[in-house]
């Protein structure tokens, strides 16, 4: 079945416009990478569940006039080819890694995580500190919800056996993506038949394998370890320079909490900063793309000054 659904993937691929970045090999198979622009340090966007390279486009070229600015796809999305554990932490972190190494990329970098995207960056932090000059989140949750054995709570929530219990899930019988939603329809014109053409590879993947929990587990893992770093009373990345961008305010009395996602994230540094964009969707970078790059702006500024 694996077979097929790669060459399902590939088939599908080949009717997609030319990437503007490259493939590069990170150990028999490969992944796409776009960078744009010079200088230090490199952005390197990351995005949220089922997101792609080209839903920075908003983002990218404006900080690449600035510095050296790259996305890319994760594993089994876009132009990117499938890995042995998809989605999962310790792949995707690994991945990225040997992405940035092989590409020639240069530490140091500043991650940027859309919404799932945020536990990526802080794990990469966690395993490669070295080369991490600072953290920004953007609408980055720890509220995933799950329905396992009819309980319909959140992941950090439910037991290990609990969500194993709850697959394989069950393949998708929802109709094959027609059209390109909100905000999506925000991205360039030939840049969102080229989104249509991925969510539908996507779909028939998932329509075609059952998911497994793999996943799953490995982001509950993270939340629980945010969580347990933040509760500890000091904070675990010191004076790193953290930006939480949420389209929401925050209450100074819900850093606590765990409901509290983006609250949370300012307890990782005593260096941090809050921005908002008030009235956002949760794809801040598609729904107010300049808050991002004028926030991305200001760190690195402060970064070559400090």
């Amino acid at each position: 079945m694996k077979a097929a659904v790669f060459v399902c993937a590939v088939l599908a691929a080949q009717t997609l416009t030319a990437p503007p970045g490259r493939m590069v090999d990170v150990g028999g198979r490969k992944l796409y990478l776009h960078c744009t622009g010079n200088r230090s340090p490199t952005i390197v966007l990351v995005g949220g569940g089922g997101a792609f390279a080209i839903d920075w486009a908003l983002v990218q070229p404006k900080i690449g006039v600035t510095t050296r600015a790259c996305s890319y796809d994760r594993a089994g999305l876009g132009w990117s080819e499938t890995g042995p554990a998809d989605e999962t932490v310790e792949q995707t972190v690994s991945d990225l890694h040997e992405l940035l190494h092989r590409a020639g990329e240069r530490p140091p970098y500043v991650l940027v995580g859309a919404s799932i995207g945020g536990i990526y960056i802080r794990a990469y932090q966690r395993e490669f500190p070295n080369d991490v000059a600072a953290l920004v989140f953007a609408n980055s949750a720890n509220r995933v919800g799950f329905v396992a054995s009819g309980a319909n709570g959140l992941l950090w929530d439910l037991s290990e056996d609990q969500i194993r219990g709850a697959f394989p899930v069950q393949p998708l019988s929802d109709p094959t993506p027609s059209r390109v939603g909100e905000p999506f329809d925000r991205l360039p014109e030939n840049l969102q038949a080229t989104r249509l053409q991925f969510d539908r590879q996507l779909h028939e993947r998932w329509r075609r394998t059952p998911d497994g929990p793999a996943s799953t587990l490995s982001w509950r893992k993270e939340f629980l370890r945010e969580f347990d770093e933040t509760e500890a009373g000091t904070p675990p990345l010191g004076a790193l320079p953290v930006v939480v961008i949420s389209s929401d305010p925050i209450q100074a009395d819900t850093t606590r909490s765990r409901d509290g996602f983006a609250a949370r994230r300012l307890l990782f540094s005593r260096n941090t900063t809050l921005v908002v964009a008030k009235g956002s969707g949760h794809e801040i970078h598609l729904y107010q793309p300049e808050t991002v790059v004028q926030t991305l702006r200001q760190t690195i500024a402060t970064l070559r000054n400090r």
